[in-house]
């Protein structure tokens, strides 16, 4: 075979090779946004009524806090862990399996409690075993894609359409059956989910054993809490690093209102309406998904992020002053929107900063400041709800301005960044 030949023989076998490579990517991204979609039903359907619940079996306000509390507690703790061992082995697919069936499978034991105290117990539990999702998601979504904005936009306009599916059906289920039946009908949907992700394959990678799982200790010798102690400085160095608490601090001011916000919404409006308005709130976030995350593409991630911001403080501002539903209706359009923004920008910020090798890690940490913020907000917006609704809106105003300001300082770039 002469040379000419051989050069056109490999360059067609390289090309075919690429188009096999896309063609595996497509197919799966389309069973892994349809296995989330399900997913995001079954959240949609019981993740609303949960503080509802707990004030049904004689929660006080503070406890519907303590829901999101016990929760992102044991969230924040495994998450880390969970996006380094998704790195380590290389597999994205059976950490996200693990967290879609152990939510699902929760929401069916609560319809079985009738205790506060074992309902914190069983959300802590959740909290734990669900941490392994979200890294291992993130990660999986900017390893297919190759516009990252535009593949998070994709996906957060999916799983919130999802979301707000389970939204309304919710609503319709707790209004003609009941609440514990809305948890069984979610559990249900989690389990459906699950089927679409045994379609999709993953890259063979260089897997490295893991010995159990190992958590950094000072003056513990080992390789790998030694690579994971360098990663993590890493990541929080630097202008990331500002960013991850930007983060922290918006979650704060987002975990105050959400984890009450359905309590909330039942008292000022009725039971029918919590539904209602968390189905608002979704679609809009899924209607805007797509066309955010190509304006993330083209005008950058910081940007959209600043402006989740301020779209935080108005929303949250608009749930103190409005008194009727129409006009609530409208706040959740632009909640929606905010959330869009915020969740797409932040994601697409955090894997375009770290390197293909520590992105669960680095999507893990992403999701640790979130689950952090979540645990001091619902602290806070717990106490001051018991109190005032409004005074607890009131006060998400400091964390944004916080965040905002932090996110906005000038920071020299490290020579190796």
């Amino acid at each position: 075979m002469n040379r000419e030949k051989a050069i056109v023989i490999q360059g067609l076998r390289g090309r075919v090779g690429k188009v096999k490579r896309r063609s595996t990517a497509r197919r799966n991204m389309i069973f892994l946004a349809i296995a989330m979609f399900f997913a995001n039903i079954s959240w949609g359907i019981a993740f609303p009524y949960l503080g509802v619940y707990m004030r049904i079996i004689g929660g006080s306000v503070f406890l519907v806090g303590l829901l999101s509390v016990i929760f992102n507690i044991t969230s924040t703790v495994f998450q880390y862990p969970f996006g380094y061992l998704s790195d380590r082995t290389g597999k994205r697919k059976p950490f996200i399996a693990l967290g879609i069936l152990s939510s699902g499978g929760t929401y069916a034991l609560i319809a079985f409690i009738s205790s506060p105290i074992l309902l914190l117990g069983l959300r802590g539990l959740q909290g734990a075993l669900s941490a392994s999702l979200s890294p291992a998601h993130s990660a999986l979504i900017s390893e297919l894609a190759t516009r990252v904005g535009s593949a998070f936009g994709f996906f957060n306009f999916v799983e919130n359409l999802g979301y707000m599916v389970g939204n309304f059906l919710g609503g319709f289920i707790v209004q003609y059956l009941d609440i514990k039946s809305a948890f069984f009908i979610a559990s249900a949907f989690s389990l459906l989910s699950i089927l679409f992700l045994l379609p999709i394959r993953e890259r063979v990678s260089n897997r490295k054993s893991v010995q159990g799982l190992i958590i950094v200790q000072e003056g513990r010798e080992s390789e790998k809490v030694e690579m994971k102690r360098m990663a993590f400085k890493r990541l929080m160095r630097g202008k990331l690093g500002l960013f991850y608490i930007s983060v922290f601090l918006a979650m704060i001011a987002s975990g105050e209102v959400y984890s009450t916000i359905s309590v909330y919404f039942e008292e000022k409006f009725g039971e029918n309406f919590v539904g209602i308005f968390f189905g608002i709130d979704s679609l809009a976030a899924a209607l805007s998904s797509l066309v955010i995350g190509r304006l993330i593409d083209r005008w950058g991630a910081e940007v959209f992020y600043k402006l989740s911001l301020i779209g935080y403080t108005f929303t949250f501002l608009g749930y103190a002053f409005v008194n009727d539903p129409i006009t609530m209706g409208i706040v959740s359009v632009f909640s929606g929107i905010k959330w869009a923004m915020f969740i797409s920008s932040v994601s697409t910020y955090v894997a375009k900063k770290v390197p293909s090798s520590e992105r669960g890690q680095g999507m893990g940490l992403l999701n640790t400041m979130m689950s952090l913020g979540w645990v001091l907000g619902p602290l806070i917006g717990g106490y001051l709800a018991d109190i005032s609704f409004r005074i607890m809106l009131y006060s998400t105003v400091v964390p944004l301005l916080l965040a905002f300001t932090i996110v906005s300082i000038p920071y020299p770039r490290h020579p190796s960044e």
